[in-house]
């Protein structure tokens, strides 16, 4: 659910979650190896549509993907809105809904195209909508980031990691 009366494509940093269907891991899978334990991230073929895909929202006119992890079954990311000339900007080209959308079609494209080629049944890739939060202030900012930065090492607590 989106904050009613926002206006999501005002100058902001926002902080997106978005699930897989059913929350299926579809992504990667997230490895041990590291002597230090540091995890690593192995992407399917899907997980690498994503993951190139993501690059893409950085090429759009000042919207920045400022931090991002791919997880099995989500993906978090920090989107910086950053249009300079007014915190208010109806009718700027970009909201947040739009580029997540924009981005969701993206993959679900490129995949369909895989599918097709190998004779595969697509299958719905997405959870309808996705998670938001508009981050207010330096200190949320960090706390999200640390905690987009530390969700890999975190996975096999999380209660989809079975």
């Amino acid at each position: 659910m989106r904050l009613q009366n926002f206006d999501y494509s005002q100058n902001g940093a926002y902080f997106i979650t978005i699930c897989t269907h059913n929350k299926e891991k579809t992504l990667c899978d997230i490895c041990r190896g590291d002597p230090c334990g540091l995890p690593k991230i192995k992407y399917t073929p899907l997980g690498k549509i994503a993951l190139e895909c993501l690059s893409l929202i950085n090429t759009k006119d000042k919207i920045i993907l400022d931090k991002y992890v791919i997880m099995p079954n989500h993906i978090h990311m920090i989107i910086k809105v950053d249009y300079g000339f007014a915190d208010n900007c109806k009718g700027c080209p970009y909201s947040v809904p739009q580029i997540v959308g924009k981005y969701k079609s993206l993959v679900s494209t490129k995949w369909l195209k895989i599918c097709k080629q190998n004779n595969m049944s697509m299958g719905q890739i997405w959870q309808r909508s996705y998670y938001d939060h508009i981050i207010r202030g330096e200190k949320d900012y960090l706390e999200i980031w640390e905690y987009i930065e530390s969700n890999p090492q975190k996975w096999n607590f999380d209660c989809y990691y079975n």
